[in-house]
């Protein structure tokens, strides 16, 4: 207040510029601040736009990258629980994987599996948003169907006699589950759950995971905005 009454009643011209440029300063140092705490919230960058002012796009320019490396080293050493729901959803990933007759879990088993959990916010938010069992299914089956016929796929053949255990993570499913820790720790959980898998697993746009949404009409948009509306909701909730 003191920086825009100098800069509105200074009589010298430069000494009104130099207060419009520390208040300039000053409020971008308390947008980058109230911008972190609405990502750790779980607010989604279109709604962080709309509360600037700025287009999507304008937004994730200004603030993506300083925000990106804040979370990158607060990864580092970063231990957290893993809680139930999000263990019985890669159980249950690595059933589908099985059915399937995968050699590996991809992520639309990993997305298959956060349906099947059933009690977490994941699937929570996926029904809330028309994304069904069966719906989840038949687009994967159809994604595995067309990736047979695409070059340089994974093998897709039916493995030998596998425990579903045992079976290994694809590359994309890997890094699935490494991103899915990035997101506790961006939205500063002390745990890492369904939710934060389910984030993790729309980030990556080629992903069958997110191909099986589009097919369903919802956007990795769509899924972040829900997840934040029900953490606002019950934001003690630890699932």
């Amino acid at each position: 207040m003191r920086l825009a009454r100098e800069a509105a009643a200074a009589s010298e011209p430069t000494q009104s510029l130099r207060a419009i440029a520390e208040l300039r300063r000053q409020l971008d140092v308390l947008e980058a601040e109230r911008v972190d705490a609405a990502l750790k919230a779980g607010c989604s960058w279109r709604v962080i736009a709309e509360a600037i002012g700025v287009s999507r796009q304008a937004a994730h320019r200004r603030h993506a990258s300083r925000a990106a490396a804040a979370k990158q080293s607060s990864v580092a050493g970063r231990r957290l629980v893993i809680v139930g729901p999000a263990r019985v959803a890669v159980v249950l990933a690595r059933q589908e994987a099985a059915i399937a007759q995968s050699r590996a879990v991809g992520t639309e088993h990993l997305l298959t599996g956060l349906v099947r959990e059933r009690d977490g916010v994941a699937a929570k938010v996926l029904t809330t948003l028309g994304v069904t069992l069966d719906k989840v299914r038949h687009c994967a089956q159809a994604s595995r169907d067309r990736a047979r016929g695409e070059p340089e796929t994974e093998d897709l053949s039916p493995p030998e006699q596998t425990a579903p255990s045992r079976l290994p993570f694809s590359r994309r499913g890997r890094e699935a589950l490494e991103q899915s820790l990035r997101e506790a720790v961006r939205l500063g959980d002390e745990h890492l759950g369904v939710e934060h898998l389910l984030l993790a697993l729309t980030r990556d746009s080629g992903s069958r995971a997110v191909r099986c949404l589009e097919r369903l009409l919802v956007s990795p948009a769509m899924v972040e905005d829900e997840i934040g509306r029900m953490r606002l909701a019950a934001p003690q909730r630890g699932d």
